[in-house]
């Protein structure tokens, strides 16, 4: 007598039930529960021969969208915990000791790679930036970069490898014409920031500055006012300029304070320049205060060197022996006054009119008391003292029927300036003859404002005509470096189709 085969006996479902179909494995079918639900303890249920299984697809795709990982994979999903997510969560574990964080695990795509090149490549691309840029926006270190992210080993570190596309990108003129300066550069590296954003680095800001950097010079808009809104948030996250008591990474050299001090000054001068045109929207950033710091000489720091009995404070008075970093971001401080007295319309006190006006005067004349003066420096004051006046710039029926003697005041601002453009921009071509490359975006409002307010003018002051021709030529000079000043240009034929036009 045989032994009967109780497996024959075993009833099967014709197809999979409903809980392995959604989970997507394989299924023995056993009725009626199969394996699977039967060692999970799971509901074990299968569709009626015939019927749609319309239920089971809508099961999976929902479990597709929402990504959530099968039960029998849960208990291996790992939850990282990370250097950033403790400071912001429990920063007070970060004192009991050494908490071992792994790195973020970012593949950086070919595409990326293939944008960044070889390194002879990011040489040239760096040899240019630190030849040009840096000169008028050095909030990275030379040293620094060149002994350490220049290094082979290094190019495997996202951070690394946004901050040397962002400085590809700043060192890339726009294409003749109207090329647009959204380019695939552009794309790729706002996109890869998303991805590198989470190595919490000063990298990362540094090349998030510069993308607003470059959306601020294009006229890339509402882009670039945000961008400096986030590099504001991400300074406070990694505790630069922020409370004592936000956690940070320790930093342990003079010149990694100073990368970090000038940094925030650069977030700080481009906070403020985004707005120029425009006040009345919330700086990012606080006003700094006369005991904050400035940068120290800027040819040292190049070298590595920095001395602690070097640093002065916003309090020191100025001289042209400044660094002309810390002239700048004096002047940004100055440019901020001036955009919040006019937050709230141009009510301003004749006081604080005339203190500001004073204190751009003297800083102007300390730009211009050197021997060889720096002409980014001086158009940014140019900038700040214009929007000091522009209110009163403007014809009578959109002057709000202002005060007789403020409007002669920024008359006389601007013959001022009318008379210096003259004699330096025309006489002594000081500005055509310059290398795109070394042009910031700095005296571009200054260039359009007193454009405008001549042609606006009913009764042309002594050399308006030849100062209009020169800065509309320096706006088209500029343009091959940044595209803003063509927008400026299409700006200023509006005008004359409005206030000229029959």
């Amino acid at each position: 007598m045989q032994t009967p085969n109780h497996e024959l006996s075993i009833e099967l479902a014709s197809q999979a039930c409903q809980s392995c179909r959604a989970r997507k494995r394989k299924c023995d079918k056993t009725l009626p529960s199969c394996a699977s639900c039967t060692k999970h303890d799971r509901t074990c249920e299968y569709l009626a021969p015939g019927t749609s299984g319309d239920l089971a697809t809508s099961w999976d795709q929902a479990r597709e969208w929402y990504a959530t990982p099968p039960e029998e994979e849960q208990s291996e999903v790992q939850i990282v915990v990370d250097f950033p997510t403790i400071m912001f969560l429990d920063p007070g574990l970060l004192h009991h000791g050494q908490i071992d964080t792994p790195a973020p695990g970012l593949t950086i795509p070919r595409h990326v790679l293939h944008q960044l090149g070889n390194l002879d490549e990011m040489r040239h691309t760096a040899g240019r930036f630190f030849g040009h840029v840096h000169n008028w926006m050095p909030f990275i270190s030379k040293k620094r970069f060149y002994d350490l992210y220049l290094q082979p080993s290094f190019h495997g570190r996202p951070d690394v490898v946004l901050l040397l596309l962002a400085i590809k990108l700043i060192t890339t003129f726009p294409l003749p014409g109207s090329g647009s300066p959204r380019t695939s550069l552009y794309h790729a590296i706002k996109h890869f920031y998303l991805e590198a954003e989470n190595a919490f680095s000063i990298l990362v800001l540094q090349a998030a500055l510069l993308i607003s950097l470059y959306e601020l010079g294009h006229g890339i808009y509402p882009a670039a006012y945000l961008s400096i809104g986030t590099c504001s948030r991400y300074a406070y996250a990694l505790g630069i300029n922020a409370s004592r008591t936000v956690p940070t990474r320790k930093v342990l050299t003079l010149v990694e304070v100073e990368e970090r001090r000038r940094v925030w000054w650069a977030i700080i001068i481009l906070d403020r320049f985004v707005s120029i045109g425009c006040p009345g929207r919330p700086f990012a950033t606080a006003n700094p205060q006369l005991d904050d710091l400035l940068p120290v000489d800027d040819d040292s720091w190049d070298k590595g060197i920095v001395r602690s009995n070097d640093v002065s404070d916003l309090s020191s008075p100025m001289t042209g022996h400044m660094s002309k970093f810390a002239l700048l971001c004096q002047a940004a401080r100055l440019l901020g006054h001036v955009l919040h007295q006019f937050s709230n319309g141009s009510n301003i006190d004749d006081e604080v009119l005339a203190q500001l006006d004073r204190t751009l005067q003297s800083m102007l004349h300390a730009a211009l008391d050197i021997d060889s003066p720096d002409y980014d420096q001086i158009t940014f004051i140019y900038s700040a003292l214009v929007a000091l006046y522009t209110p009163w710039l403007s014809p009578p029926n959109q002057a709000n029927e202002l005060d007789g003697n403020r409007v002669q005041r920024a008359k006389a601002v601007l013959q001022q300036i009318t008379e210096r453009v003259n004699a330096n921009l025309i006489e002594r071509q000081c500005f055509m003859g310059r290398d795109p490359e070394d042009m910031s975006p700095w005296g571009l409002f200054f260039a359009y404002t007193i454009c405008g307010a001549h042609m606006r003018s009913k009764r042309k002051a002594p050399h308006a005509v030849e100062v209009i021709k020169s800065l509309r030529d320096g706006l088209l000079a500029v343009d091959t470096r940044w595209k803003v000043g063509g927008v400026y240009l299409r700006l200023l034929e509006a005008q004359e189709a409005i206030y000229l036009g029959p």
